[in-house]
C-alpha cells in the first residue's frame, strides 16, 4: 500500500513533467498569441517610426467566432442522447432535454461555449471542466404559536434543527421543561403553543460547467487522449475561505503554504495586464494558495493494475485522495496534430504573416512620412538656431547666415508596390484559415455576375474549414462534455427534480436512465447551408407524403415505411432550420401510431382520401416554406432593391411630411400673428373710441361750463354799467396810456 509520501512523490513528478513540457514548448507560444490578439507591441519599435501593428490575429478569431457560435447555438438541443435499446426510449428524450437545460439554465451554456472557442483559436487548446457540486446554505427563522402538531413536522424534518423553544399555555402563561401540564374538566392535558427558533440546513447538488484558464491547465505529453492521459492537472489559486467552504479541515488548510508561482511563464499576468505581489495581502483568510486537482493512474494497493486518482494537494500535504472512473476535463483544438496533446490555433497559423503585415505597413508608412515631410541637410556653421530645424509648422522662419545652407533630401514615395503584398498577405491568410470576403458578406458585383447555384458553391466551399472545425470540436470536445455530464446526473443525483421543458412542468429523475447511453451531435453540418437543408428536407417530405398515400408502402405483415411521426420529424427539421425553436408552437406530435384504418362498413378508401387531404394540405404549407426556402440570389437582390426603393418612396414621404407639417406650422403661426392682430386692432380701436368718448365727454363739460360761465357774466354785465377804455398813442404809434371814459 502506498504511502501519502510515496503518492505525493509521484505526483508531484508528473506534475513537474507536465509543467516543463509546458513550459519549453507551449507557454511562450500562448503568450505571444495573446500579446497579438490584443496588438500589443513587439519590442522593436523606434523612436520617431510607425509603431502602427496590424491586427489578423484578431480579425480572423473574431470572424470565426459568429460561424461557429451560430452552428452550436442555433438550436434547441447541443446534443441529442441516443438509446441503447428499446427501453432507452423516452429515458433518451428526456435525458436530451434535461442536459441542455442543466447546460443552459443551470450554468451559463452560451459564455460558455465562447470562452471555450475562444481559447481554443487562440491557446491551442480549448479546456472545459464539469463535476457534481454540492453546496450547503444554512438558513435561520422563527415561528411562533405553533400547535403540537405544527412542531411534530419540523421535528420530524432532517434539514431541520429547533435551536430553540418555548412552551406556552392556553392562557398565555409560560411553561417550563419540567412542569406538569394543567389538566382541563375532563382530566386530559390543555393544549399548548410553542414559539421555536429554527436552523434549516439545505444541501442541493449541481452540475458545474467551467472553461479552464489556458495556463492553468497541465496534461502530460505522452498522450493525447485526455481519458487515457497519465496525468492532468488543474493548478488554480483558492483561499483559505474557498477551501474550508469546501469542506476540507481548518487547521489543515490554515497551515497550507502560500502561491508556489502557479504561474511560471507570465501567461496569467499578461491575460491580466498586472502583477499581483502576495504580501500585500494583510487578511490571511484571503491569501491566495496553489492548489493542485490532479488526475493520475496510481497501483495505491500495489495489485500490479493501476487506477485513476484524484489527489488534490499543497504543498507537501494532501488533502483528498481518492478513486474515480472518469476525469472532468473536455478538450478541443482547431487543427489537432495527430498523437499529440496540444494542435495548432488560428494565432499560430497567422501570427507570423501578421508579423509581416506589420512591418510592410510600417515601412509604408514611413515612407509616406518622409515623403510628406522629408529631412534636411543642414550646415550647421551657417544657420542661426538649429531649433528652427527641428521643428517643422506652415509659416514657420528658418534663420541663416547665408541663403543655400540648407537643403531638402528627397524621399520617393515608393511603398505603393507594398499595396500588392498586403493583399497577397490577406489571400494567404484567407487560405489558411479559410476566412474570407464572401463569409463576412455579399458582394453585389458577385451576385450581380454569378448564378444563385454558383453563388452557393462557393460560399460552401468558404465555408469547409469553419464546418473542419466544427465537425472537430463536435466530436472531441462537446460529445465528451455530455457524455460526462449524463454520467454526473445517473451518479450524484438521487432526488427528481421538477423542471419547464417544452413548456411543460415535468419530474426527472436520472437515476432510472441508462449511464451509457451515446451522444449524437446536432450541429447540422455536412448538410450545406440552411436553405440547401430546407430543399433536401422538403424533397423527402415528398417522398414521405407520396408513399404515406400509398398506403405507407409496408411489406406483407409489416409495419409501413412512413408514418405520421416520420411527417412530423421532418417538418421539426424544416422549422428548427428556418430559425424557429419551438416545434410545438407549429403542431403537435403525433405519436408512432400508422394511419386510421377505415371502420368496418365504411369505405376503405375514406381514410386513403382523408390521408390524401391532410397530405395536400401539407403539401400547400410546404410549398409555401419551399418557396421562401429556395429564394435565388436573384430573388434576393430584387426583394433588396425592391426594400431600398420602398424605402427611398417612404423617405420621399417622410420628407413631404416634414414638409407639410412646416407648411401646417407656418400656417397656424401666420393665422396666430393675423388672429393677435385683430386683436391688437380691435384693442387700439377700442380705445380710440374710449377715448374720444372720453375727449367728446368733456368737451361737453367744457361747453357746459363756458355756458354757465358766459351766462354769469352776461348776467353781472347786465347788473353793472359798462365801461369804456380809451388809448392813447405818440406820434410812432407807441402806447402811451389808457383812460377809462364813461358811456
Amino acid at each position: 500500500m502506498l504511502t501519502n509520501e510515496e503518492i505525493l512523490s509521484l505526483v508531484r513528478q508528473e506534475s513537474n513533467a507536465a509543467e516543463s513540457y509546458v513550459t519549453s514548448e507551449i507557454s511562450e507560444e500562448r503568450e505571444d498569441a495573446l500579446e497579438r490578439y490584443l496588438g500589443e507591441d513587439y519590442g522593436d519599435e523606434m523612436p520617431g517610426r510607425s509603431k502602427v501593428i496590424d491586427r489578423s490575429v484578431f480579425e480572423v478569431i473574431e470572424w470565426a467566432m459568429p460561424s461557429i457560435m451560430r452552428v452550436f447555438s442555433s438550436g434547441d438541443d447541443v446534443v441529442e442522447y441516443t438509446p441503447k435499446g428499446p427501453e432507452d426510449e423516452e429515458n433518451a428524450k428526456q435525458a436530451t432535454d434535461y442536459a441542455n437545460f442543466v447546460f443552459y439554465s443551470d450554468n451559463p451554456g452560451f459564455l460558455i461555449l465562447n470562452t471555450w472557442f475562444k481559447d481554443a483559436f487562440l491557446a491551442k487548446m480549448g479546456v472545459v471542466k464539469s463535476w457534481w457540486e454540492e453546496k450547503t446554505t444554512i438558513e435561520h427563522e422563527s415561528y411562533s404559536g405553533l400547535t403540537d402538531d405544527e412542531l411534530m413536522v419540523f421535528e420530524q424534518d432532517d434539514e431541520v434543527e429547533i435551536t430553540a423553544l418555548t412552551s406556552y399555555g392556553m392562557d398565555g402563561i409560560e411553561r417550563e421543561d419540567n412542569e406538569t401540564a394543567i389538566l382541563g374538566m375532563d382530566g386530559l392535558p390543555l393544549p399548548s403553543v410553542y414559539d421555536i427558533d429554527i436552523k434549516r440546513t439545505i444541501t442541493d447538488g449541481r452540475i458545474k460547467v467551467m472553461p479552464v484558464p489556458p495556463e492553468e491547465f497541465y496534461i502530460s505529453s505522452r498522450s493525447a487522449d485526455p481519458d487515457t492521459a497519465p496525468y492532468l492537472e488543474h493548478r488554480t489559486n483558492k483561499t483559505p475561505t474557498d477551501l474550508i467552504n469546501e469542506g476540507f479541515d481548518k487547521k489543515i488548510v490554515e497551515n497550507l503554504p502560500g502561491d508556489d508561482n502557479n504561474d511560471p511563464n507570465g501567461e496569467r499576468e499578461t491575460r491580466m495586464g498586472q502583477t499581483y505581489d502576495e504580501e500585500d495581502r494583510s487578511d490571511n483568510a484571503m491569501r491566495e494558495i496553489a492548489i493542485h486537482d490532479s488526475y493520475v493512474w496510481l497501483d495505491k494497493g500495489e495489485t500490479g493494475v493501476a487506477e485513476r486518482y484524484n489527489v488534490i494537494w499543497a504543498g507537501e500535504v494532501i488533502l483528498e485522495c481518492k478513486p474515480t472512473s472518469k476525469q472532468p476535463f473536455s478538450l478541443i483544438s482547431p487543427i489537432p496534430i495527430p498523437h499529440r496533446a496540444y494542435g495548432l490555433s488560428f494565432a499560430d497559423i497567422v501570427s507570423d504573416l501578421q508579423r509581416i503585415k506589420t512591418t510592410l505597413l510600417r515601412q509604408t508608412l514611413d515612407n509616406l512620412y518622409l515623403s510628406n515631410n522629408p529631412e534636411r541637410e543642414v550646415d550647421i556653421k551657417k544657420i542661426v538656431s538649429m531649433d528652427d530645424f527641428l521643428m517643422t509648422r506652415p509659416g514657420g522662419i528658418k534663420r541663416v547666415k547665408e541663403i543655400g545652407a540648407t537643403r531638402e533630401i528627397s524621399h520617393p514615395f515608393v511603398a505603393q508596390h507594398s499595396f500588392a503584398m498586403l493583399d497577397g498577405l490577406d489571400s494567404m491568410i484567407s487560405n489558411r484559415t479559410g476566412i474570407k470576403d464572401a463569409v463576412t458578406g455579399v458582394d453585389a458585383d458577385v451576385l450581380a455576375n454569378e448564378t444563385a447555384t454558383a453563388s452557393n458553391n462557393n460560399m460552401a466551399a468558404a465555408n469547409q474549414r469553419i464546418e473542419m472545425v466544427s465537425r472537430i470540436f463536435a466530436e472531441t470536445g462537446v460529445k465528451h462534455l455530455f457524455r460526462n455530464m449524463l454520467h454526473l446526473m445517473v451518479q450524484h443525483q438521487d432526488k427528481p427534480r421538477t423542471i419547464r421543458l417544452r413548456n411543460e412542468w415535468v419530474e426527472v429523475d436520472p437515476r432510472t436512465w441508462n449511464a451509457e447511453m451515446d451522444v449524437t451531435i446536432e450541429v447540422g453540418l455536412g448538410h450545406g447551408n440552411k436553405d440547401q437543408q430546407v430543399g433536401h428536407l422538403m424533397n423527402i417530405l415528398t417522398w414521405q407524403k407520396e408513399m404515406l398515400a400509398s398506403g405507407g408502402v409496408q411489406a406483407e405483415d409489416g409495419p409501413p415505411m412512413v408514418k405520421p411521426k416520420h411527417i412530423y420529424n421532418t417538418f421539426e427539421k424544416v422549422i428548427k432550420a428556418v430559425g424557429f425553436k419551438n416545434v410545438d408552437s407549429f403542431m403537435d406530435d403525433p405519436g408512432d401510431g400508422p394511419l386510421p384504418q377505415p371502420e368496418q362498413g365504411q369505405d376503405p378508401n375514406a381514410a386513403l382520401i382523408q390521408g390524401q387531404m391532410q397530405i395536400e394540405q401539407m403539401k400547400l404549407q410546404g410549398k409555401q416554406m419551399e418557396l421562401q426556402a429556395k429564394m435565388s440570389a436573384d430573388d434576393v437582390k430584387a426583394q433588396r432593391e425592391h426594400e431600398l426603393a420602398v424605402a427611398k418612396l417612404r423617405l420621399e414621404q417622410e420628407k413631404l411630411e416634414i414638409d407639410r407639417e412646416k407648411i401646417r406650422a407656418d400656417m397656424q403661426q401666420t393665422a396666430a400673428k393675423i388672429e393677435s392682430d385683430k386683436d391688437q386692432a380691435a384693442a387700439k380701436l377700442y380705445a380710440d373710441v374710449e377715448r374720444d368718448r372720453l375727449n367728446a365727454q368733456e368737451a361737453d363739460k367744457d361747453r357746459v361750463l363756458n355756458i354757465s360761465e358766459n351766462q354769469r357774466n352776461r348776467e353781472a354785465k347786465a347788473a353793472s354799467p359798462q365801461r369804456q377804455v380809451k388809448v392813447e398813442r405818440d406820434e410812432d404809434g407807441n402806447l402811451v396810456g389808457t383812460m377809462d371814459a364813461a358811456e
